[in-house]
């Protein structure tokens, strides 16, 4: 009995299974519930429903539901008005309905944001130990006060209310206190009246100190490498800009590969807060292979090496050799840590020949420089001797030796390094030399340098150049070529060969004790990286001031902002030489 009654329910439940199978086959699928939205409302707020309301983005969903439409009909007009008062409108007024037709379901939306409500008054108080009613306090308050950006009568929005509290906020955390905290904040909105009350305290917290310096990561390099790049002294008020100081500083050496710069600020230990340093070392050594391509000196070839840590003594030891086709050279430098007052200290030499508009020069170049930089301005200090032969029209060969001290001072005060597009750059340099001093010939030679930066709207600008230079000699016999003027090129005079423009010697071009050239240039970016541009450049190199006869040239180009400056492309006519020339160069000449 067992058996049978076993096979009868099998079977049963077999054709249980294939009716429903059967069932489920033939019956269609559910079509999702779809619909329209007419959003009636002035176009200031009407993005910021559609990005937001559920009704947009439900639309279209496999779940939804003629129900599920019905609620979220229902807390639509609840929605808006919660989206609204983040704009500043409290009172809108706001109806929503669903309407069938032409075998379409449609719903309706009709917004009236009405009349913002506006900022009527700001309490803004500080707590805390800077509230001690000194004059140090009440001026501290004055400028926080002074800087609040929701000012009375502005639109109250929540977004411009956060960021008023995060920048008053900020002034404290940024200069001697990292411990501040937003104590109490409110905004009391009356919606009869369209006005709204602010209250904002801020407690302070103790004042900071900075302590000494807690260094992390250091494997090859004494802790006094990290210790002379520091500008924090120990004791001063906290500030969050000299930490990021630090840190730029140990970021842009070349001994670390990255750099964290940071403090403890709990107020439980606000005096001599030891700043923790933690940094990662680049390899010491390496050599490095390159080719490319210039418009003024042809294919390039060279290697490059560099040893961070030369005599175990974080010397910086670099060799370079290149091979162009207009010039070849051969020269080393070593370098020394920066020392405690900042000065960076360097000696170089340099072998190097070139051959240029039928100038043919080898010279010799043994140099030691001291260097500093103080915010945005650099100074050095150098002495250089040079031992140069020049073969002028494969005709006359001179030989000349100078023994001279320099002195440059450059100025950067630009809105970005890499890809300025408001301020200027200015350097200013000097050389001397005398007879009795190992120079076959005394002269003081001074060079000066400019380019400025003017945005014009928001997607051009316009780049003013000129650069002037004066030897002063009774003539140019017996001064190296390096300190007389050649011009022409890439970022010269574009539109002429490189160094084209100097005094005529034969069928050469040889270096003239005047120097003058300006340039203009006006740029529209077509997108943020990419841009065309116009310019116009004029100089020139001589011997004096009467025989300075300015050639010009002008041309248009592209611009590309490559990850190491402005890419420039330019294609330049040369109007005294009824040429054009192709030039390329990477960011300023500078």
């Amino acid at each position: 009995m067992t058996l049978p009654f076993q096979l009868l329910r099998a079977l049963a439940l077999a054709v249980l299974l294939l009716t429903a199978g059967r069932a489920a086959i033939a019956a269609p699928e559910q079509a999702s519930f779809d619909y329209d939205i007419e959003l009636d409302v002035p176009a200031a707020q009407r993005k910021l429903l559609e990005d937001n309301l559920d009704l947009y983005r439900w639309r279209g969903s496999e779940r939804m539901s003629e129900a599920q439409l019905q609620r979220l009909v229902g807390l639509a007009p609840e929605q808006v008005r919660e989206f609204l008062a983040t704009e500043g409108f409290y009172s809108p007024k706001v109806e929503a309905r669903i309407a069938s037709g032409a075998g379409r379901t449609t719903v309706r939306l009709e917004v009236v944001p009405g009349e913002p409500v506006r900022v009527a008054g700001v309490d803004l108080r500080i707590t805390g130990p800077l509230a001690d009613g000194s004059d140090a306090s009440g001026k501290r308050l004055e400028k926080i006060r002074g800087d609040w950006s929701l000012r009375p009568a502005a639109v109250f929005r929540q977004a411009d209310w956060e960021a008023a509290k995060r920048q008053a906020l900020s002034a404290l955390l940024l200069d001697r206190y990292p411990a501040a905290t937003l104590a109490d904040s409110r905004a009391t909105v009356n919606p009869d009246t369209g006005s709204v009350d602010l209250l904002v305290i801020l407690d302070s917290g103790p004042a900071f100190t900075f302590g000494p310096l807690d260094i992390h990561g250091l494997q090859r390099y004494p802790a006094s490498l990290v210790q002379r790049m520091n500008p924090i002294a120990a004791g001063e008020p906290y500030a969050q800009g000299k930490l990021l100081d630090l840190q730029a500083r140990l970021q842009d050496s070349p001994y670390f590969s990255s750099a964290n710069v940071s403090v403890d600020s709990r107020p439980e230990q606000p005096l001599a807060m030891p700043v923790r340093v933690e940094v990662t070392e680049n390899p010491s050594r390496r050599v490095g292979f390159g080719i490319g391509v210039s418009t003024d000196t042809g294919v390039r070839g060279q290697v490059d090496y560099r040893d961070l840590d030369f005599a175990d003594r974080a010397w910086r030891l670099g060799g370079s050799a290149k091979l162009e086709q207009k010039r070849q050279s051969l020269g080393g430098d070593l370098q020394f840590p920066q020392t405690e007052l900042g000065y960076r200290d360097n000696l170089t030499a340099l072998l190097e020949r070139t051959d240029i508009e039928d100038v043919i020069t080898a010279k010799v170049i043994l140099g030691a420089k001291r260097s500093r930089t103080r915010g945005n301005t650099e100074t050095s200090f150098g002495l250089r001797y040079l031992s140069e032969q020049q073969e002028v029209d494969a005709t006359t060969t001179t030989r000349s030796h100078t023994l001279s001290p320099s002195y440059a001072w450059t100025r950067r005060d630009v809105n970005h390094l890499l890809y300025p597009t408001r301020g200027y750059l200015l350097s200013l340099e000097t050389d001397a030399a005398a007879r009795t001093l190992l120079s076959d010939r005394s002269f003081l030679r001074g060079r000066a340098r400019a380019v400025a930066f003017y945005p014009v709207g928001k997607r051009d600008q316009i780049i003013l150049r000129s650069e002037l230079g004066v030897v002063a000699a009774g003539g140019r016999s017996g001064i190296p070529s390096d300190f007389l003027f050649r011009t022409g090129g890439d970022q010269t005079v574009r539109g002429y060969a490189y160094q084209s423009l100097g005094v005529a010697d034969g069928g050469a071009i040889v270096g003239g004790r005047y120097l003058a050239v300006a340039s203009g240039e006006y740029v529209h970016w077509l997108t943020p990286k990419w841009g065309v541009a116009v310019f116009r450049d004029w100089g020139n190199a001589a011997d004096s001031w009467r025989d300075l006869a300015f050639v010009s040239g002008y041309g248009i180009g592209a611009r590309w902002k490559s990850p190491v400056g402005p890419l420039n492309l330019d294609i330049a006519y040369g109007r005294e030489e009824r040429e054009t020339r192709l030039h390329f160069s990477v960011g300023f000449a500078f």
